[in-house]
């Protein structure tokens, strides 16, 4: 009994040790979190002043690196052009390894180049380009693509700014919409171009119906309209020959009036019922006129009412050239200026296609002027009011820019014409610029052509040939009945 009670004060003893000790950790836990959260409430009272600081020099370093070094998201852009014949590896060993490939980042006209929001360049037609006229070297080159922007993720420049910015540098390019010019030259060396590049005028067009007072007559030319006045007075002719020799009374007549019966007589016959046809050669002939005359007709009904409904778009040429627009970033304001003598005070830069249009439709301004890729891209969107006026002026074109001297510059422009001669440069206008084969009339269709006498040519030879074997029959008829009068006994 009493070895049972001092097991319980054993067990009684363990647990109030156990008690105490789990009150003293609680109290230690609960002094060293005070001690932590005064601790930590005094680093937040400096923390805003630090974390703005630290955040803003983290900004600046994060945009300083995107300008210099590309974003880190671009990965592989090529690759993903290309696909996975892109990592082919080739024997020879290339001057740059690694190329610094700069872009422009545009606001409009994206199709060319896209930089995203993000800072990252997604692709584009002139991208594409690129990446094929690369994969096309004899030696491999990892392009990494850097958007052109400032600190706010803007474009940080025009395009001549852009080539500057490469002047010098051995294994960088520019790869975009550049246009070719004597200018530039000075700073970079261009590749061969890969676009044709004239200066066209964008204008609003008036739709106007093709009639004039002489409409009627411009299905056939004149030779047509005097080849058929002849058919028919050979015609004339041979009917007046045929039923002269069956002696028919209406022929046997004056002179002046046997002319007269040579063009009316077919037609009085037919229409009027005055003619009476004594020889069965002239029914053959006139029914043979009769129905040259149904096939003229039926022509000429199908021609003239194209000429009539022909809707024929005319350009609305500006008065002047002080209210004009131009695309933004573009070389084109200088060009008008100095093409136009243009004060440039009331020159209108424009961004997108979408401002094209909406300039162009509420008067703001009067024509636009943009190299023909981009009118190209306008009116195969918006073509149904607006057509094209020029060429206005002739320009190199569009192509790709190196720093002057680049060991890249030769084969890379060897690589570019393969391109564009090839299959490439189709699919990816259609893919990029939506580019197609129209398949239908065009809004700028020209006027419809007048037929003239080769159209009809088989036709006059046939009825021709029939009418001079009608005449034949006709005569050979008459002399066998003669022959048979004349053996009749007397």
């Amino acid at each position: 009994m009493e070895h049972k009670k001092h097991i319980v004060s054993f067990i009684f003893v363990v647990v109030m040790l156990c008690a105490v000790d789990l009150v003293t950790t609680s109290r230690v836990t609960t002094v060293d979190k005070r001690l932590r959260a005064e601790t930590y409430s005094k680093v937040q009272l400096r923390k805003p002043v630090i974390s703005t600081t630290m955040q803003d020099v983290s900004r600046k370093r994060r945009r300083r690196y995107i300008q210099e070094k590309g974003h880190v998201g671009n990965g592989d852009i090529c690759a993903d052009i290309i696909g996975p014949d892109w990592k082919i590896s080739k024997q020879e060993k290339g001057p740059c390894p690694k190329l610094d490939v700069w872009v422009p980042k545009k606001t409009g006209f994206t199709e060319f180049v896209e930089v995203n929001q993000h800072s990252k360049v997604e692709g584009g037609f002139s991208i594409a380009i690129f990446c094929h006229a690369l994969h096309l070297l004899p030696y491999n080159v990892q392009p990494l693509f850097l958007p052109f922007i400032n600190d706010k993720g803007e474009s940080n420049g025009t395009y001549d700014q852009l080539l500057q910015h490469i002047q010098g540098k051995k294994c960088a390019a520019v790869a975009g919409d550049v246009t070719v010019r004597s200018s530039r030259t000075q700073y970079v060396s261009f590749t061969s171009p890969y676009l044709s590049s004239e200066v066209y005028m964008l204008v609003r067009a008036s739709h106007q119906w093709n009639q004039t007072l002489w409409t009627f007559l411009k299905p056939f030319t004149w030779r047509l309209w005097v080849t058929i006045v002849g058919i028919c007075i050979y015609i004339g002719l041979a009917v007046a020959i045929l039923e002269y020799r069956v002696h028919n009374p209406k022929f046997i007549v004056p002179l002046h009036q046997k002319l007269v019966m040579v063009v009316w007589f077919p037609i009085s016959t037919f229409f009027f019922h005055e003619g009476k046809i004594l020889n069965k050669n002239t029914k053959v002939v006139l029914v043979i006129w009769l129905s040259m005359i149904f096939i003229i007709v039926q022509i000429f009904t199908a021609t003239l009412s194209a000429w009539l409904t022909l809707d024929q778009m005319r350009p609305r040429m500006p008065s002047s050239y002080e209210n004009v627009g131009y695309q933004d970033g573009s070389f084109l304001k200088e060009f008008i200026i100095q093409k136009y003598n243009c004060s440039g005070t009331k020159l209108k830069p424009l961004k997108s296609i979408e401002e094209y249009k909406d300039a162009l439709s509420n008067g703001s301004v009067d024509a636009v002027f943009d190299e023909l890729p981009y009118v190209e891209l306008f009116l195969a969107k918006y073509g149904s009011n607006y057509m094209k006026f020029g060429p206005i002026n002739q320009e190199s074109g569009i192509a790709f820019a190196f720093s002057r001297g680049s060991p890249l510059l030769q084969n890379f422009s060897r690589a570019v014409i393969n391109v564009t001669e090839s299959d490439t440069m189709m699919e990816m206008k259609k893919k990029y610029l939506g580019f197609r084969i129209p398949d239908g009339p065009q809004p700028n269709q020209a006027l419809p052509q007048s037929l003239d006498v080769q159209s009809f040519f088989g036709l006059f030879i046939f009825i021709g040939t029939l009418t001079i074997a009608a005449v034949i029959c006709s005569e050979i008829s008459l002399r066998r009945l003669n022959s048979k009068i004349h053996q009749l006994p007397t």
